[in-house]
């Protein structure tokens, strides 16, 4: 377990410092006896702000970052950023083997580990590929885990016979979501496609929750009658597991790509793949969860507690939860190294972000297909994803056994 913590810190350090180990721009550079930071100043304000000098405004326009003769250049280890395939006159080289020479007049260029078929680096693109498995996997699996502890802990601690409500709120909640579903994706297939995918998702979303919060002020409020007001009790158990079930036997990843087939343009970016990994992640966690709390709330503590007269949501999030979920630390790091995998291979398959082609390890892979003989193309961006998924599974191992 020690070698895979050093091994996924180093990945991490890799991850963070992207912008300094890959960069096309020179990290630090002297024009005119003015200093700058052109690769630094990128990550913060965009590639394709203006700087509002003449030279290096002519630099960027005409993508000569490492063809101009500066006073003095500081470049990164890697000289190229991920996914970078630079225009004329810095032309890139196809199928260049390991130590290359860049074309150009500087002759220190290298590509490390050689180049594709497209001319992207392939060590830029390592670098780039550490940030985007860490990012997707960090981040789908807490989306998965977000989900997953909320209808677990539901499911577990209330069972099929513990949970009542009011007949008015819960069929307003059924309706709600049928309804909420259909004019949020709706809104996404008929949003244009120069939007945004952060604006277009956030609307989708906050168009779902008004629809169900509108839902919810009716059935509580409005539908007053005796039969809507009386209690009944809500099957929780039964429900959740019986969805579990049905996102577990659908394949994530063909549904993920008839998503994205059906969504057309709007889900060829990172975030909403992010979304989707995640939102066919959480049957895993739920599970256990659910199990975890069928067990704690039968403890002495959780019956103290009820005889005390806490509130029944208090129980479970003050003393009942908290007890299930030292656990869940196996389930994460599994989660993380399957949302990884996920995200390679859609990536290989040629549905994840079209602006990260080249810069993920999926995206290498894919691009090795056509000269499976060039070993540097296919075999690090395989061993990076084996290595980093192998790391995240003995690290689940140890903590399994730990339990």
């Amino acid at each position: 377990m020690r070698l895979s913590l050093w091994f996924l810190g180093a990945l991490l350090l890799v991850a963070a410092g992207q912008d300094f180990l890959a960069n096309g721009r020179p990290l630090y550079c002297r024009i005119g006896g003015e200093n700058f930071y052109p690769g630094l100043r990128a990550v913060w304000l965009g590639e394709d702000r203006p700087y509002g000098h003449p030279v290096l405004d002519h630099i960027r326009q005409n993508f000569l970052w490492r063809r101009y003769e500066y006073e003095s250049a500081v470049f990164a280890p890697i000289p190229f950023s991920p996914g970078e395939l630079p225009m004329t006159p810095d032309t890139t080289l196809q199928q260049a083997p390991p130590g290359a020479i860049h074309p150009g007049p500087n002759t220190r260029f290298r590509h490390w580990l050689g180049t594709d078929d497209n001319g992207y680096d392939v060590a830029a693109g390592l670098v780039g590929g550490a940030r985007i498995a860490l990012l997707t996997g960090a981040t789908a699996t807490c989306l998965a885990f977000g989900i997953g502890i909320v209808l677990g802990a539901i499911a577990g601690y209330w069972g099929d016979n513990r949970l009542r409500i009011r007949r008015g709120q819960l069929w307003a909640a059924l309706l709600s979501l049928p309804i909420g579903w259909f004019y949020a994706s709706a809104f996404v297939q008929n949003y244009p496609a120069d939007g945004g995918p952060w604006l277009l998702w956030g609307l989708a979303v906050g168009i779902f929750l008004a629809i169900t919060a509108v839902f919810g002020i009716l059935g509580k409020y409005v539908l007053r009658t005796r039969y809507f007001q009386e209690r009944a009790v809500f099957p929780a158990d039964l429900v959740v597991m019986r969805v579990a079930e049905v996102f577990s036997s659908m394949p994530g990843l063909l549904v993920i790509i008839a998503f994205a087939a059906m969504l057309k343009t709007q889900t060829q970016t990172l975030w909403p793949m992010i979304v989707l990994i995640g939102a066919f992640s959480w049957p895993d966690v739920a599970r256990f969860v659910r199990s975890e709390l069928l067990r704690v709330r039968e403890l002495d503590f959780v019956t103290a507690a009820r005889g005390l007269g806490l509130n029944e949501w208090r129980i479970l999030l003050r003393h009942a939860l908290p007890n299930a979920l030292r656990p869940t630390l196996t389930v994460f790091a599994f989660g993380v190294g399957n949302a990884i995998l996920l995200e390679a291979a859609l990536s290989f398959l040629g549905y994840g972000d079209s602006n990260l082609h080249g810069a993920t390890w999926g995206s290498l892979l894919q691009n090795a297909r056509s000269s499976p003989q060039l070993w540097w193309i296919c075999l690090p961006p395989g061993l990076a994803i084996s290595l980093t998924i192998l790391a995240l599974n003995m690290i689940g191992d140890s903590l399994s056994e730990r339990r």
